[in-house]
């Protein structure tokens, strides 16, 4: 049976996107009014490290989950690699909350790390149940859960920062209920299908050696996206923290949702095509994927650098506006080299599993990051960790491109990207000539007009194929 098409299951994909996209305004609008800077920068650097913690103890398990699960569905072993991961994965847990529990017995900030430990451990958990579905192509499913995570999580929240006055603690402790009470909603159908434990060392090292080079990778691209935060804490304070983490949300997390979004169908349906057909069927998923990305990440990226300063005004708390507009305009920009370099030009490297190669790149930007935040920072303030932030992906993209170029040439969808390009500079062209009031109305208007320009640009120029979509067939008639 061939696998299901990538346009099929972004369609299915959507929904959740959409709810992502939703609560994560939601939750800039609602924590930058609740919270102080202050507070904000302390949610800020817990939530961080607890993603690096996650990513140390349990990325390895997600993704060998994704990896593996269509040669072990082909061969019978799928509940032997379910519940291998689910063994290892608890047994983590545990050491996890013995050593978290002790450091912040040590620590003068015991309630934020065990907030932070709260959260953590069931997300970690969950995770693996939502890669297992994810891989399978079970949509629907995927999309409740994770859909249920997300917006019980900012509920939550806002209850326990407004009605409870909890602070920095509020969000993390509503990500943490949150994260339990959708694993155990989802906890019956995976025993159901692991059966009765049957783990395997087999599973075990094929999990392992996979995918701990990945977490290498993995935690170095943690170390470019999040760094950044601690080194402002320490050169700056947590007040400045704040203040960024609010302009990050708004801009990055955005255009991370895009590039999600298209790679959790590109990811797992790549590996399906690779099981059947080899590396030129998997080339072919990553040309269709490119394509879509031209599409639908550039205009994102430059629609936020266009509305920076009505989006600030109209989505965050006073506190956080003047930097809001300054900063969003240039995170949009990193977050597409990040998109690019870490939800596409990585995927080549998983399918040849060249992940030391993976490795090596995402050192070489992490490097470059951290050696420009130690010199910037203390120079250009905030200016500095975006300049750092920027010239690491642009490096680090450009190592994973080049190292590529001859193993596994990556599509690049030049026609495609570069039509897209002119489609985006018109709508900047158009909403610059606009002088928008920095209102609700006018955010609205500004975001309706640059989807109807870049639209009927991307619609003329027939961008990856745009006039596809439109159910005229006259229209069809001029489509490449």
């Amino acid at each position: 049976m061939a696998p299901p098409q990538l346009q099929r299951l972004l369609a299915g994909y959507l929904p959740i996107n959409l709810v992502q996209a939703f609560v994560t305004l939601g939750a800039v609008m609602a924590f930058s009014r609740l919270l102080t800077p202050g507070e904000y920068g302390y949610y800020a650097l817990a939530t961080t490290a607890a993603l690096w913690a996650q990513g140390l103890l349990f990325y390895w398990l997600q993704t060998g989950i994704a990896r593996f699960h269509e040669t072990a569905r082909a061969a019978g072993r799928l509940p032997q690699l379910l519940t291998t991961a689910y063994a290892a994965a608890i047994l983590l847990a545990a050491l996890a909350a013995g050593l978290g529990l002790l450091v912040a017995g040590q620590s003068t900030h015991q309630a934020l790390l065990v907030a932070g430990l709260a959260a953590l451990l069931p997300r970690a958990l969950l995770i693996i149940g939502l890669e297992f579905h994810r891989t399978a192509h079970r949509v629907r499913r995927y999309t409740w859960l994770e859909g249920a995570q997300y917006v019980l999580s900012l509920l939550l929240g806002v209850v326990f920062a407004a009605g409870c006055g909890w602070g920095a603690l509020a969000p993390l402790l509503g990500v943490a209920v949150a994260n339990l009470v959708v694993l155990l909603v989802d906890a019956p159908y995976l025993a159901r299908q692991a059966g009765r434990f049957a783990g395997s060392r087999q599973e075990l090292r094929a999990l392992a050696g996979y995918g701990l080079p990945l977490t290498g990778s993995f935690l170095l691209s943690l170390v470019v996206a999040g760094s950044d935060r601690f080194f402002i804490a320490w050169l700056l304070d947590e007040r400045a923290v704040g203040v960024y983490a609010v302009a990050y949300a708004l801009a990055d997390r955005s255009l991370s949702i895009v590039f999600n979004w298209v790679g959790m169908a590109a990811v797992p349906l790549a590996f399906s095509a690779l099981a059947r057909g080899g590396e030129e069927a998997a080339r072919q998923v990553m040309a269709d994927t490119a394509r879509n990305l031209a599409l639908l990440a550039l205009p994102c990226a430059a629609g936020l650098a266009a509305v920076a300063t009505p989006l600030a005004t109209v989505l965050v708390g006073a506190e956080f506006r003047a930097a809001t507009a300054h900063i969003v305009p240039w995170i949009a920009l990193a977050g597409l080299l990040n998109g690019a370099m870490a939800h596409y030009a990585a995927h080549a490297f998983l399918i040849t599993r060249r992940t030391r190669a993976l490795l090596a790149t995402t050192a070489l930007a992490a490097a470059v990051n951290v050696a420009l935040n130690l010199l910037l920072i203390p120079v250009w303030g905030l200016d500095g960790a975006i300049a750092a932030t920027l010239a690491a992906y642009a490096i680090g993209l450009a190592a994973r491109l080049l190292l590529m170029r001859r193993r596994f040439p990556i599509p690049l969808a030049l026609p495609d990207l570069l039509k897209s390009l002119a489609a985006c500079a018109l709508m900047l062209a158009v909403l610059g000539a606009v002088s928008w009031p920095p209102t609700l109305a006018g955010l609205l208007a500004a975001i309706g007009l640059g989807v109807a320009c870049y639209g009927a640009a991307a619609l003329a120029l027939n961008v990856s194929g745009a006039r596809r979509l439109l159910p005229v067939r006259w229209f069809r008639r001029g489509t490449a």
